[in-house]
């Protein structure tokens, strides 16, 4: 299932390490990950989410304010998919989602679990034991051809071609991008002109769209702590003055809408 970055042969696992027929060899680090990104496939020395945004990310999500959405992913992998099944979590960030699937869904699947950050990938390694995990792009999977039967993509860049690539015939991919009204609220105090999220979703050319709804619910955040590291894992962030954040972070308490569009697709047939 996983291949070899260099040259795309099988791997195979013996002790602690990663082998292809070819002799490429890679180590799994004493934190439970592979690393199968290539210098070339980089972006920066360091790519993906940094630190300080997945802290804040860990922080936030272990509050349990979007378990609701956790549970509409998990509740759809039951729905389209068997037990037995090999699911990659696409971009895992800090594991959150991927550790909800594990532990509440109604059937056993096999787990992987990529993102291009290293220290995401090592904050999935120690939640979710259960998973295979390894460093990748979303745009070079180092997987064989049609070898999982779903995908989960919470958030995330993605690649249509990968997807469809890696993915069995009549396969599952669910998708999660912001909702419309997704942290209105949040945006109202930031900006002087806040505006709606164009919700727009995933286009996969070689997918079906059978299922799509919206996960919609009001979060109370009532802890200044959580409101800052609400806005501070978001891209709204990176692009708002520091006046601007600060007037977010005075808050004492906020109440705003969480908004998710879940989309569900099967992979259309060869």
């Amino acid at each position: 299932m996983l291949c070899c970055p260099k040259c795309r042969g099988d791997l195979t696992r013996k002790g602690q390490s990663y082998f292809c027929e070819n002799g490429h060899c890679y180590d799994i680090s004493a934190k439970g990950y592979v690393n199968l990104l290539l210098a070339n496939q980089k972006h920066s020395s360091n790519p993906g989410d940094d630190a300080q945004s997945l802290l804040c990310r860990d922080s936030f999500l272990l509050k349990g304010y979007y378990q609701n959405l956790s549970q509409a992913i998990t509740d759809m992998f039951n729905k389209y998919l068997s037990a037995g099944c090999t699911i990659l979590d696409a971009g895992c960030g800090t594991g959150y989602y991927l550790r909800y699937l594990i532990q509440n869904s109604k059937q056993q699947y096999k787990y992987l679990a990529t993102d291009i950050s290293k220290k995401g990938v090592s904050m999935t390694a120690s939640k979710c034991p259960q998973a295979d995990c390894f460093v990748s792009s979303v745009f070079n999977l180092p997987l064989t051809d049609s070898s999982l039967e779903g995908v989960m993509s919470v958030f995330c860049p993605y690649s249509s071609a990968e997807f469809a690539r890696v993915i069995k015939d009549n396969g599952c991919l669910i998708a999660v991008t912001p909702g419309e009204k997704h942290l209105y609220q949040l945006k109202e105090v930031v900006y002087a002109n806040p505006y709606y999220n164009e919700e727009s979703g995933y286009k996969l050319s070689d997918f079906d769209l059978v299922e799509q709804i919206n996960v919609t619910y009001m979060m109370d955040l009532t802890a200044k702590a959580d409101i800052e590291a609400l806005w501070k894992m978001m891209p709204y962030y990176h692009t708002s003055s520091r006046q601007d954040s600060q007037k977010l972070f005075d808050k004492e308490q906020i109440e705003t809408t969480a908004d998710f569009l879940l989309q569900v697709f099967r992979r259309k047939k060869r």
